[in-house]
């Protein structure tokens, strides 16, 4: 199967937040690169968050503290992680 990335991943173990319409999830993101990461996420529902769907991502546990926040499109969602497309970067 040929890979279809256009930026290499570098893997990582950094908390985040992410908001996906009234509901914060917190999780690990497992790697991240130009364009996108791969975020595990603690307490979320299978079905809760679906391919296409747009949400924000902050790349730490503390928004108070972190001032970037990516939005970002689902690409794929399972029981254990998400892929995630970074849209836009808000400083």
């Amino acid at each position: 199967m040929a890979e279809k990335r256009q930026h290499q991943r570098v893997r990582c173990d950094s908390k985040c937040l992410l908001y996906y319409e009234q509901t914060k999830y917190c999780g690990v993101i497992s790697n991240i690169s130009l364009s996108g990461a791969a975020v595990r996420l603690y307490g979320l529902q299978i079905g809760a968050l679906q391919a296409g769907d747009t949400c924000s991502l902050i790349l730490c546990a503390d928004p108070e503290v972190c001032f970037c926040k990516y939005t970002g499109r689902i690409t794929r969602s399972s029981s254990a992680e998400i892929g995630l497309e970074f849209i836009e970067l808000h400083a």
